[in-house]
């Protein structure tokens, strides 16, 4: 008699759902106001490729935006933001140069309401300015408008880089969106440039050349 042949073992899937539902597994215990969120970077042409790869492992080009949680990669994305606070840096490569200044912000992607952070220095430094003097002339909080960012190519003397743009704006009406971004704005506003704080660290995609980049 012939031996049965081992039954196939079946195929275990481990997906999506089940990674959202126990995404606060072991991580009772930490402090809130200690998880940082995830950023949005700009790709440039020195950047380090495997920092900007999707989770298909398709690697960002350059002028694309990356998103260091999710592992996305856009051409342009719609946001609310939530808070911004203006702050110094030391540019490591040029430290005689002294302290700069820059604007570290937090906000949410339109599509899921997942929060993100942006910091907005050198040549970008103004790039929010359209949507500070909409606050103050339209008197509505920075959080009830929509943005579009998008990017556009700037020439120097040594080459060509990509800064982030806020291409349009328009108020957003819808009451029950306004609700929730107005707690989770007033949740980061309560706690003042606390909430944009982060550990320096050296980024590797950060380009290396001469003239200003906008991470």
């Amino acid at each position: 008699m012939s031996k049965k042949e081992p039954e196939e073992k079946a195929i275990v899937k481990y997906g999506p759902d089940r990674l959202a539902e126990n995404a606060g597994v072991g991580i009772k215990g930490v402090d809130p106001a200690d998880i940082r969120p995830p950023q949005i970077l700009l790709t440039q042409a020195l950047s380090d490729p495997d920092d900007f790869k999707d989770k298909e492992g398709k690697q960002a080009e350059v002028g694309q935006f990356f998103h260091t949680g999710q592992f996305k990669i856009y051409d342009s994305f719609e946001c609310y933001f939530l808070f911004a606070a203006k702050s110094k840096y030391i540019d490591k490569r040029k430290p005689k140069e002294g302290e700069k200044d820059q604007y570290k912000v937090l906000g949410c992607l339109v599509d899921d309401i997942s929060l993100f952070g942006m910091t907005f220095k050198a040549s970008s430094l103004f790039a929010l300015s359209k949507l500070f003097s909409s606050v103050i002339s339209g008197k509505r909080p920075m959080y009830s408008f929509r943005c579009k960012i998008e990017t556009k190519m700037v020439s120097g003397e040594k080459g060509d880089y990509f800064v982030p743009v806020l291409r349009s704006l328009w108020p957003e009406d819808d009451p029950e969106k306004l609700i929730f971004l107005e707690d989770m704005a007033k949740s980061f506003d309560a706690r003042g440039p606390e909430a944009v704080e982060e550990e320096e660290e050296e980024i590797k995609s950060e380009s290396e050349r001469e003239e200003p980049t906008p991470f």
